[in-house]
């Protein structure tokens, strides 16, 4: 089967929102650092349930994979990656990854010189439970290898990142004893337990990390944990937060940047600055220090529906591409649209 790029024209009065959206953030966020947008796009829209993405570059090209379906969960989702033409992360074309009997729920992807990774969260199609992570790999962009399975049967696994040429990644698992394991590994195939980063008798999942100049790794979880180790990544102190959905964590510089989605009310102390919904992507700052996110804006939405699971990935010491998705409010059973979104952040 063939696949063909597609091409997006926004409609200008919905890209007018955004500007504004961007722009006018509450008085009481503002000061340094400010986030400014270069440019929002909606990069791929077909009128599919298209979401999760994530960001790679490797080997002069820069990858978007995200999973495909007609709906939210509980569906025979794929895997699909878009592929810039050159070195600059524009003119996509879209191909197929993977699509098995089981639901491809999220795709994470790791670049090595020599190859790339897709490890996929496998979900039963009509329950939804997890049923483990698996990976994929191309050392041409090509052709890929068959699934197998990544640590443990049950675990999911959010986010890779690599440091010192030593890939990590968070692993969460539910049931008797839930928990967040830190895991390593030197070549993305076979990977290692290294401490447990949560585990508080109850579930705790969607857990990304970023690493500091110095170091330090920190780690945003879903339910609403923020937590800190130092090297050898055997210790974790864990902080309160704020809930976010699909969280991901990002530096550029020493600005480490934080986003997933919230629900606008005065409860969250987030405001509602679009029309539509109250469902938003926020952009928070993270204070390394004190260990709270700070805030920013909300990102731009079609319908205030069902939105998040972003992705930072760093340009240079000001500059980070940014990836979500967007679409219609979810409702069980139902088929329903969602877009891909890319940004290009700056920090001032």
């Amino acid at each position: 089967m063939a696949f063909r790029s597609v091409k997006i024209l926004c409609n200008p009065a919905f890209w007018s929102v955004v500007l504004f959206c961007c722009a006018g953030v509450d008085p009481a966020t503002a000061g340094k650092p400010e986030i400014l947008f270069e440019s929002v796009q909606k990069i791929y829209s077909d009128g599919k349930w298209n979401g999760r993405p994530a960001i790679e570059f490797w080997r002069g090209q820069y990858y978007i994979f995200f999973r495909s379906g007609l709906k939210h969960g509980e569906d025979n989702g794929a895997i699909f990656a878009m592929r810039s033409k050159y070195d600059s992360p524009r003119d996509w074309s879209t191909v197929p990854i993977i699509d098995g009997p089981d639901n491809e729920a999220e795709v994470h992807v790791l670049a090595t010189p020599g190859r790339l990774f897709a490890y996929l969260v496998m979900e039963d199609p009509v329950s939804g439970e997890v049923i483990g992570s698996k990976v994929i790999h191309t050392d041409d962009g090509v052709h890929w290898s068959k699934p197998v399975p990544v640590y443990s049967t049950g675990f999911s696994v959010w986010k890779p990142r690599s440091h010192k040429g030593v890939h990590y990644v968070a692993a969460d698992v539910l049931g008797d004893d839930p928990r967040v394991e830190l895991l390593k590994s030197s070549d993305g195939l076979k990977w290692e337990k290294v401490s447990n980063i949560l585990q508080e008798g109850k579930s705790m999942t969607e857990t990304d990390l970023v690493f500091l100049k110095d170091g330090t790794l920190l780690a945003l979880t879903r339910q609403g944990r923020l937590s800190r180790s130092q090297p050898p990544y055997t210790e974790w102190t864990n902080h309160n937060c704020s809930f976010l959905g699909g969280p991901a964590l990002g530096r550029v510089g020493d600005t480490v940047l934080a986003s997933g989605r919230c629900t606008t009310s005065a409860k969250s102390g987030f405001p509602d600055d679009q029309p539509g919904g109250g469902i938003r992507t926020g952009l928070f700052v993270v204070d390394t220090e004190t260990m709270k996110l700070h805030w920013k804006m909300n990102l731009p939405s079609q319908s205030g529906g069902d939105s998040a699971y972003p992705h930072f990935y760093t340009l240079d010491n000001r500059r980070m591409l940014f990836a979500w998705y967007d679409g219609q409010v979810w409702k069980k059973g139902l088929p329903r649209w969602a877009d891909i979104m890319l940004a290009v952040l700056r920090v001032e």
